[in-house]
Formats: C-alpha cells, structure tokens, sequence
C-alpha cells in the first residue's frame, strides 16, 4: 500500500518536528521514527483505526499529541494522509482537504 501525504499535511509534519528539535536537540528525531512506526502501521494494517468523517480515519501518535487523519484514495493502493495535527487543535480544520476526484 502506498501512502502519500497531502502538501499541508507535508507542512505540518515538517513544523511539529522542527518544533521538537528547538525544544529538544534529538526529540524531533524522536518524533520523526513515531511518525514513521505510525506509518508502517498504517501501510501493514489500513482500516485498524477508527472512522472519524465520511471515510477518514484517526490514527494517535503514542508518544506524541499528534494524530494522522488519513482516507484510503485509490482503495487497496494508496492512502492519503490528509493531516498531521496535535489533538488540541480545531479538530476538522483539515476537512477541505478531503476531496474525492
């Protein structure tokens, strides 16, 4: 299965590890291989995590107070994950993002 990320999404990964490294030299890493063993996870089991809206699901960083929404946009082939974002945000700012063609 392949897993793509939506250019926002993109984003927000990219400021919340940065974040973590000025925190703490190493803990953007840390966040980093979390969001990775989440995106295995993901790839290996694709409809473990809840639905949330429509067909997207809400997956948890363990770790971290981050969440993927992600939808499966080629079924069996491609999930999008739509949005990586801490859980004390809006929680459906993401949900323009979600456009099926």
């Amino acid at each position: 299965m392949r897993i793509v990320l939506h250019p926002e999404a993109e984003r927000e990964f990219t400021a919340a590890a940065l974040y973590y490294e000025r925190q703490r030299p190493g803990l953007g890493a840390d966040f980093l291989a979390e969001f990775d063993a989440a995106v295995i996870d993901l790839r290996q089991h694709p409809h473990r995590w809840r639905v949330i809206a429509q067909d997207v699901r809400r997956g948890l960083l363990r770790r971290f107070p981050y969440a993927l929404y992600y939808w499966e946009k080629i079924p069996g082939e491609e999930l999008e994950i739509l949005s990586i974002s801490h859980t004390k945000r809006h929680p459906q700012y993401w949900i323009s993002r979600h456009q099926k063609s």
